[in-house]
């Protein structure tokens, strides 16, 4: 078990393997909510802040009262916090003699840009989680366990069916990608994370800690090194964007990642949402920049001279290489 269960009282780790034991959350009549779902996205992509607080409002009252559980107050802010530590995306607060609160933050700290539809979706899924847990399940603590991510997925699907069951999609090389125009492979990054959520739903964590083969990786560890990997990547990216020929530091191998971190001791579920945001970020970052930026480049010790553009083709390919791995993974295929 990692070291955060370790760190928990008996009493704390017999909540949090409760918790971790309900994988799933079903809604009675989940098309009756598709609507607020469809206005929430409108809202949303209107920018504008009265109709996107007025229909998470509507929304997360339609989902407390379609489970049966007491209504929250909801707060549509503007720019997220940050800090050091990153920003804050939502936030659930409880005080004595008040209603719980839901705060949804919508649009980003840096550019203050809108956030994505489904990354508002997601976290406006993940504090009325932690609700559900309080109110619901009838839990004394709310814990990021597997089988809080598994009750936040099977929500986030039932109210976006079109989403569909996981599909392996056609693995292109780099350089397919390279002719493919950037809006597409724009697209195939947004994508990404919902496609690690369908994949790795409802699986028991010794599923996806399975290794199809020796030396192999499990579908954990790829969603680790999906986290680990955005990192390093944007990481270039910003780098290119700031600096004149900037030399791109290789820190280290994959396989070295995987096993100096310890990736079988993670949590696929908080690796899964650190990469989801950490993706955010790089998609607003590739957003903000100008098509002069697209050109700008580093030097790779290996790969040669690399441009911004050269580095979305290869995370599109990164990305289309991992979601087949962690397919392939569950599979117990190498």
């Amino acid at each position: 078990m990692f070291s955060y269960f370790a760190r928990l009282t008996r009493a704390q780790q017999k909540v949090y393997r409760e918790s971790d034991g309900v994988t799933e959350l079903r809604l009675s009549h989940p098309a009756e909510l598709h609507p607020l779902v469809a206005a929430l996205d409108a809202a949303l992509g209107s920018a504008a802040h009265p109709s996107t607080q007025a229909a998470a409002e509507r929304l997360i009252h339609g989902l407390t009262d379609a489970l049966g559980i007491a209504r929250v107050t909801v707060e549509v802010l503007a720019a997220r916090p940050h800090a050091k530590w990153g920003e804050l995306h939502g936030l659930y607060t409880v005080t004595a003699g008040r209603r719980p609160k839901i705060q949804l933050w919508m649009r980003t700290a840096k550019q203050k840009r809108v956030v994505a539809f489904r990354t508002f979706l997601r976290t406006l899924l993940h504090e009325v989680g932690h609700h559900i847990d309080y109110t619901l399940l009838r839990l004394p603590d709310s814990f990021h366990t597997e089988g809080f991510y598994k009750r936040e997925s099977s929500l986030f699907y039932q109210l976006v069916p079109a989403a569909g069951p996981a599909t392996a999609p056609a693995v292109k090389s780099a350089e397919d990608w390279a002719d493919v125009p950037a809006p597409d492979r724009m697209a195939r990054l947004e994508r990404t994370p919902s496609d690690l959520a369908r994949l790795v739903r409802g699986h028991a964590d010794a599923v996806l800690s399975r290794r199809p083969a020796p030396g192999a990786w499990s579908a954990k560890e790829v969603v680790c090194h999906f986290r680990d990997a955005e990192e390093h990547l944007s990481g270039w990216i910003r780098t290119i964007v700031t600096n004149e020929d900037p030399v791109l530091v290789q820190t280290g191998t994959a396989d070295r990642w995987a096993e100096e971190r310890q990736y079988a001791r993670h949590h696929v579920g908080a690796a899964w949402q650190a990469f989801g945001h950490r993706r955010d970020d790089t998609i607003e970052l590739l957003r903000s920049l100008d098509a002069e930026a697209w050109r700008r480049a580093g030097r790779h010790a290996r790969r040669g001279r690399l441009t911004v553009d050269d580095l979305v083709a290869l995370m599109a390919w990164h990305d289309d290489n991992h979601v087949d791995q962690v397919k392939r993974a569950l599979e117990g295929r190498a």
